[in-house]
């Protein structure tokens, strides 16, 4: 892993290079330095592997310092091995990415060194310079930590976790080994403190739903929505700005408490006779959306909330016109298919129906027979409404037109290919374009 300078070193490290740069291979290119006072690093980046193979040298340098300090980083990481994956690995990967950027003021650029291959860089750490800045950095860290920590506590809301997350990002470099600490009348390690708080603040929400309608019917009900109130569960006081994950139907959306800690949402609607649950939890992804690197994020186990929308089948009355050549079909096709269609989505009735299905389907002969050898040709029209049975409002529709079915052998066959093409169509129209499908 390559771990970036700042512009301002890299600039004072430049002019440190050009000074040491020379004709002939320097000493610590031919024979590597030994000094036990120091880490070393030497990068080496070639001019045909990268576009600046100067930078890339001095990084690769740094590099390498990093990787032995790694290697010294104490194994008294198990406290927050648990917050990165299991691996005490990633801890300290996880550690030491976080801790590069205080190595920087405190290495030592020694000398650079061109051929016709590439270029070789030289830096140097002083464990000694190394370990008192880090002690110097780490007492720093714990005040401004429980700083963080105390001002979060204050009042509580969404800012105090976007603190408890800048006091995780400030004592991460130092996770290496426990830091103690006396807070709020007792001794505790300042990492667990942090977790604590988090785990706290969290459980403090409250997030109370409620339904327009707990109990809706399919087609008839076409909008529903829930409301969901955050509060404080240690005072009852409203909390604004916080981000809420809903998930329903295979769909999700983040929405934030508003000034009076209200979200309200609309719902989906099912079409299919079946409950589905609304659930909902704090959206950390959200939370801290704005802090760098994602990977060293304050780990939160948010609840997941539910409430149930109990879906209930319409009741349907299917009023049903097919005509086949201006005649009435004994056996019409078009309002059976559309029954077993809407099967599992609407209980059809004769009686009190929640909507009323209207169907009005006929054929035509547009052009005599051309011959014996020739087929008839009828071509259908089908137009299907559908009504809120209540209101008598008409809420969707859908046609077909000039849907050609053809027989040899009589005109009112070949108007029933036309009314089972119709049905098909109408069927697929229903499939992709019906709201509620």
């Amino acid at each position: 892993m390559i771990y970036r300078l700042s512009g301002h070193l890299l600039s004072m490290a430049y002019v440190l290079c050009l000074l040491s740069c020379s004709s002939s291979p320097p000493i610590w290119l031919e024979s590597r330095p030994q000094d036990q006072l120091y880490w070393h690093g030497i990068g080496f980046a070639s001019f045909d592997g990268s576009k600046d193979a100067n930078t890339l040298a001095r990084e690769y340098a740094i590099h390498e310092i990093s990787s032995q300090i790694k290697v010294n980083i104490s194994s008294e990481m198990d406290v927050i091995v648990k917050d990165f994956n299991g691996s005490i690995d990633n801890a300290i990967t996880s550690v030491m990415r976080s801790r590069v950027d205080l190595l920087l003021p405190e290495l030592e650029f020694m000398g650079q060194y061109k051929n016709k291959s590439g270029v070789h860089f030289y830096a140097r750490l002083n464990k000694e310079k190394y370990r008192s800045a880090i002690e110097r950095l780490r007492e720093n860290a714990k005040k401004t930590v429980l700083g963080h920590i105390a001002e979060a506590d204050k009042k509580f809301g969404v800012r105090s976790f976007l603190l408890l997350q800048k006091a995780w990002l400030e004592i991460l470099p130092f996770n290496d080994e426990p830091i103690e600490t006396y807070y709020d009348g007792r001794t505790s390690n300042l990492y667990s403190l942090i977790k604590q708080k988090s785990d706290e603040y969290e459980g403090r929400l409250s997030l109370d739903a409620i339904l327009e309608k707990d109990m809706v019917k399919t087609f008839v009900d076409r909008a529903n929505s829930i409301s969901i109130q955050v509060k404080d569960t240690k005072d009852g006081r409203s909390v604004d700005g916080i981000p809420v994950n809903i998930s329903m139907l295979g769909k999700e959306h983040t929405l934030y408490s508003n000034s009076r800690g209200l979200i309200e949402h609309d719902l989906e609607t099912s079409s299919l006779a079946s409950s589905y649950d609304v659930r909902f939890k704090l959206d950390q992804e959200s939370l801290y959306k704005d802090f760098d690197h994602s990977d060293h994020r304050l780990d939160m186990k948010p609840r997941t909330h539910s409430i149930t929308v109990n879906v209930i089948p319409a009741h349907a009355t299917l009023i049903s016109s097919e005509k086949n050549i201006n005649r009435i079909m004994d056996q019409p096709i078009i309002g059976p298919a559309l029954k077993e269609h809407f099967n599992r989505k609407m209980e059809f009735v004769n009686n009190d129906p929640d909507l009323i299905i209207n169907i009005e389907a006929n054929t035509a002969q547009k052009s005599k027979r051309m011959g014996a050898n020739f087929p008839y040709f009828v071509f259908g029209n089908a137009v299907i409404s559908f009504k809120d049975a209540t209101t008598n409002v008409e809420f969707f529709s859908t046609e077909v037109s000039n849907i050609k079915g053809g027989d040899f052998a009589s005109q009112q066959t070949a108007g029933i290919r036309a009314y089972d093409a119709m049905a098909k169509q109408l069927i697929s129209q229903l499939e992709t374009s019906f709201i509620w499908n």
